[in-house]
């Protein structure tokens, strides 16, 4: 039996998208070794395949998270140094006996690359978001400029000392070339629509956009209530989340519950694990707060979605036609909220790329534009068309079973 090792970045925007194509792979007859936290564990059993948790203390979603909240993506790339530090040589000792017959890995997760070049193993990199290159930077004003400037200055000296220390300890062989972030593969697939990459000469021959990649089978974590109980179907959903890694912080949200508290809507404010929702006890009776919530049962009834902007984030959204507010909290995510802007299906709030605040008359203002001009609904609903374009997770399980040398399944 064909036998392939998955290590995963642990957190849902990386994971979910990961679940078709395992769980297609695993119909197929291959079996899948899923490596990630215990956090995942149910979700990774669902799909079929056999789960294998990280050592605790290595790296996780509250890590990632941390990292984000104080010094964002330079102290990630940080953090993800260090996990695979730690991580390969552990990996490497309970796959070399007996080696799979590839590596299947988040692009993030650099020490499933390295794993497969010290196993010589064929290498599939899954890009769940887009490449971003220098000429990124171009689209940034000044100030948020200087931001991203600021915040990288100081993370760097971490970052540094944490890659000659991972050289030291696995040799400067096993490093893929620069760039080492994202990390591509023989075989690398992006389980998104082509048209939200902007042209990068990396994406060649090896490069494969399948097109949206969502589960709708994955049961996801409760909330107290179902949510038709939560309001009832007079007036439309607002639905708001900045996702499960970035904190938004207690002034985003709150300036959400001044924003929206007149609103002609209802509104979920998903304010995440780091915060009580009973903190926001006080808000208006047309507003719920909850610290989760399972985000695409709530986006196939909402009318908008405020986002930060995370590819996972954005597509879900666009599957169900629903309209959004971008707030990016980073470069990333403002390409990919410009990229949706581009085509109707949404604004964007770029305030936070420079550590601005969000004024609640705007984004009330913001909000009820995406409400009143149906065509922002329309532009949705007419990408929500294209998000499967590229054949989705058969098409993926394809190009894998085509680098392995097997026949492709019909």
């Amino acid at each position: 039996m064909t036998r392939i090792v998955m290590t995963a970045m642990p957190a849902a925007g990386h994971v979910n998208p990961s679940a078709p194509l395992v769980r297609e792979l695993v119909r197929r007859g291959i079996d899948v070794i899923f490596y990630v936290t215990e956090e995942f564990r149910a979700v990774v059993e669902q799909l079929g395949a056999t789960f294998r948790a990280y050592p605790d203390g290595t790296i996780s979603s509250n890590v990632i998270a941390d990292a984000i909240a104080h010094g964002g993506s330079a102290k990630v790339v940080q953090r993800l140094l260090e996990a695979t530090r730690t991580l390969l040589p552990v990996l490497e000792s309970e796959l070399r006996e007996a080696p799979p017959d590839a590596i299947m890995f988040d692009s993030n997760a650099l020490w499933g690359r390295m794993l497969a070049t010290s196993l010589r193993r064929p290498a599939i990199s899954l890009m769940t978001t887009i490449l971003v290159d220098a000429s990124a930077f171009r689209s940034l004003t000044v100030r948020e400029r200087l931001a991203v400037v600021r915040e990288t200055a100081t993370s760097l000296p971490g970052l540094l000392g944490a890659r000659r220390r991972l050289l030291r300890s696995a040799g400067r062989d096993l490093l893929p070339s620069s760039p080492v972030f994202p990390t591509r593969g023989d075989l690398t697939i992006f389980p998104i629509p082509a048209w939200i990459q902007s042209p990068d000469h990396r994406c060649d021959a090896s490069s494969h956009f399948v097109g949206a990649s969502i589960d709708t089978e994955l049961r996801s974590e409760e909330i107290d209530e179902p949510l038709e109980r939560l309001f009832g179907d007079e007036v439309p959903l607002v639905v708001v989340s900045l996702g499960t890694l970035h904190r938004g912080g207690e002034d985003f949200f709150r300036s959400c519950i001044d924003a929206f508290a007149a609103l002609p809507a209802n509104v979920l404010l998903v304010v995440g694990r780091a915060m009580d929702p009973a903190d926001f006890e006080s808000a208006s009776s047309n507003i719920v707060v909850r610290a989760v919530v399972p985000l695409l049962a709530a986006l196939r009834q909402a009318a908008v979605f405020v986002t930060h902007g995370g590819m996972n984030s954005v597509l879900e959204g666009l599957h169900f036609g629903v309209p959004m507010v971008v707030i990016p909290q980073q470069v990333e995510q403002f390409l990919i909220g410009q990229a949706v802007a581009d085509r109707g299906a949404g604004l964007v709030l770029r305030h936070h790329l420079s550590g601005q605040k969000i004024g609640t008359r705007e984004l009330r203002a913001t909000v009820e534009a995406l409400l009143d001009d149906s065509s922002y609904t329309a532009s949705a609903r007419t990408l929500a068309a294209t998000l499967h374009e590229g054949g989705g997770a058969m098409e993926a399980a394809d190009q894998i079973e085509r680098l392995l040398g097997e026949p492709a399944a019909m």
